[in-house]
This record gives structure tokens, C-alpha cells and sequence, in this order.
């Protein structure tokens, strides 16, 4: 059973920025070379902080802090 974890609004914020400096990374990895191991290793960092995001403080958090990344790597696109 998963219980949704109650954490502070620096903490979610804490989140959004590392995850938008992961977004940015892999972005500019994928500019420079679509299939290099560089790409693939950024893209790999987003998917495992998203795992443990979801895992450590539940499926509500990881979208709340997944919308504003999303958005602002469509915006920088």
C-alpha cells in the first residue's frame, strides 16, 4: 500500500528544478546526437527520478511536479 506523503511546497519546488535541469540536459543531448550513449543516459536519469519520485512520495507528487517540466520543456522546444 502506498500512502501519499504529505511534503512542503520547498520540496516539490526542489523537484521541478531538478527535473528541468534533467530536461535540459537530455534536450541538449538529443540536439547534438539522437542516438549517442550521452542521449540515452540523460534519458534514463529523467525516467529513474521520475521512479523514485513516484516511489518515495506517490503517483499525486510525480504529477504535480511532472506538469511544470513538461511545460516549460514544450516552451524551450
Amino acid at each position: 500500500m502506498q500512502i501519499e506523503a504529505h511534503i512542503k511546497a520547498e520540496t516539490i519546488k526542489r523537484l521541478e528544478e531538478q527535473s528541468k535541469l534533467l530536461v535540459r540536459t537530455y534536450q541538449a543531448e538529443l540536439a547534438k546526437d539522437p542516438t549517442s550513449r550521452a542521449t540515452k543516459s540523460s534519458r534514463s536519469n529523467l525516467i529513474a527520478l521520475s521512479h523514485t519520485i513516484k516511489q518515495i512520495y506517490g503517483e499525486a507528487t510525480a504529477l504535480a511536479v511532472a506538469n511544470p517540466v513538461v511545460f516549460a520543456a514544450d516552451a524551450a522546444s
